[in-house]
């Protein structure tokens, strides 16, 4: 059976905290290969002693988004070795927009470049990706983002379910996605909170200054991917938001369409029901008015979506039905796990 060892890293945007991406990407998807027999894998931190003792003994060593000297040392020796080494992308990691904590991430492009040059496969999130790193990378391979969905959705889990009172629920890693747009998506949330003051808001991510102006959102520190998901089907959440920059960002539009709907995807196995800005990310993977509620970065657009899907229990749940039946038909995690089969070298 194929050995896959997993480097785990510190994030871009949260210092001294694992990597989302690297669990959302690599550790759920080798996870649920393991399940089904197709192979065994562990994963290491790319700081930890045992990670050489690790690629002594794996197979494949897969990497996301990985910039340090350490990984560098590690890829070089699983080179060597004969192991065959995949680097995944699923952010424009080779630059940052002004909101964004990875900035300072800037000086470790020739390392990332030098990580991509021996790499034996280069894999990527979406389409956009694919094509921007094709600059320096001939024929990356597109690894869909996926839901195991089964892993965290059972009979009788509770998903699907509302709270009272109320409750609603905000995710987000890094500073807010916005920046033409963050004022007037805090008037709006402090409108309707003012209208309807029974209810909460869960935030689960990174702090971020303009979080003190909310004084009905409850903080949550980041958290382990799982533990987050089963937060999420276990919360009972009447609907969620999901902010982003659009078009009027003009300096980060491009970094902002490299991103990935998992938001969707999350919300979506866990039967929530979600209003999205109409990023190109977000009109690319929620049908309007079926799956999701898709936004203007608008004022009177935000409060009026927020208004219409909490007054709206019909609405809401055809909502979580269509979007978790979307989830499972189109974005579950075989779906994933068949393509990184080939990028590992196996041909079926």
């Amino acid at each position: 059976m194929k050995k896959v060892l997993a480097l785990q890293r510190e994030s871009h945007v949260a210092l001294g905290v694992p990597s989302l991406s690297v669990a959302a990407r690599i550790t759920e998807v080798l996870g649920y290969m393991e399940s089904i027999g197709a192979l065994t894998f562990t994963a290491i931190s790319e700081n930890d002693e045992c990670a050489a003792a690790g690629v002594e003994w794996a197979d494949v060593l897969i990497l996301s988004k990985h910039s340090s000297p350490n990984a560098l040392e590690l890829v070089r020796r699983a080179r060597a070795r004969g192991v065959r080494v995949i680097y995944d992308i699923d952010d424009w990691i080779f630059s940052f927009p002004k909101y964004s904590g990875g900035a300072a991430h800037r000086n470790k492009l020739e390392l990332i470049h030098e990580l991509i040059s021996l790499s034996n496969v280069v894999t990527v999130a979406n389409e956009t990706l694919e094509r921007k790193v094709r600059a320096f990378v001939p024929e990356p391979l597109l690894v869909p983002n996926g839901m195991w969905v089964e892993r965290y959705v059972l009979p009788g889990s509770g998903a699907g379910h509302e709270a009272l009172p109320p409750r609603i629920v905000f995710t987000n890693a890094d500073f807010l996605k916005m920046q033409t747009a963050k004022d007037m998506l805090l008037t709006a949330l402090q409108v309707f909170f003012l209208r309807h003051p029974d209810y909460v808001l869960d935030f689960y991510g990174d702090p971020f200054p303009e979080m003190f102006s909310l004084p009905f959102l409850h903080f949550t520190n980041r958290m382990p991917y799982t533990d987050y998901m089963r937060a999420l089907v276990s919360g009972s959440y009447q609907f969620a938001i999901t902010p982003l920059g659009g078009d009027e960002d003009a300096e980060a539009a491009e970094f902002n369409a490299c991103k990935n709907p998992f938001k969707y995807l999350n919300y979506g196995a866990a039967q929530v029901p979600g209003i999205y800005s109409s990023a190109s990310i977000y009109t690319g993977s929620v049908a309007d008015g079926k799956t999701g509620i898709l936004v203007e970065n608008d004022f009177h657009a935000w409060v009026d979506a927020l208004e219409t899907i909490a007054g709206d229990a019909t609405l809401r749940q055809r909502i979580r039905r269509d979007a978790f039946d979307d989830v499972m038909k189109h974005h579950h995690v075989s779906r994933s796990a068949e393509v990184l089969r080939r990028a590992m070298g196996d041909s079926a």
